[in-house]
């Protein structure tokens, strides 16, 4: 299923576009949704652009970088696009900045498909690890230093390694 918004029909106004994104859709190796993706797209059209705020939510799950346990996290996240009528040129598509795209008057439908899907993926932390406060971690309740030191006293060094594999 596209999300795909008819703007030709539109009226001068505030409008409400409701989507669902399946999570086996946008879920990766890295990341697994728990729920769908819900969409909301309030679109408001005025004379010479489309203006869409966009919000994204669902819940999915990670793996902590700290304790390798799995997580819930929760993505509610909000993004706008821009769509301008270029009247000068009428060649849509081509874009001066990620926000802000131009479109040939007589467009009849947006597509905020890929745009969706590429803030999912932007809006998720690079470093799956919950907050710390004073050296505890707030997922597992765990100390900080004592999770990385045993990861510390696991590693053999590759030198050492090789000794005892001669042993």
């Amino acid at each position: 299923k596209h999300m795909k918004i008819n703007i030709h029909n539109l009226r001068e106004n505030e409008t409400d576009f409701k989507f669902t994104v399946s999570r086996d859709e946008v879920n990766t190796d890295f990341l697994k949704f728990t729920s769908d993706v819900k969409v909301i797209a309030v679109v408001l059209k005025t004379g010479s652009q489309v203006d869409i705020r966009i919000n994204i939510s669902g819940d999915y799950e990670y793996e902590c970088d700290r304790c390798l346990e799995i997580r819930n996290g929760k993505l509610d996240k909000n993004f706008e696009i821009v769509y301008k009528f270029d009247l000068r040129n009428s060649e849509s598509g081509y874009d001066t900045d990620d926000d802000i795209k131009f479109i040939a008057p007589n467009t009849q439908v947006v597509n905020i498909d890929q745009d969706v899907r590429d803030f999912i993926f932007i809006s998720l932390p690079m470093k799956n690890a919950p907050e710390e406060k004073d050296g505890i971690c707030t997922g597992c309740h765990k100390n900080v230093e004592e999770v990385i030191q045993i990861k510390k006293e696991n590693e053999i060094n590759p030198v050492w390694e090789k000794l005892i594999k001669n042993k």
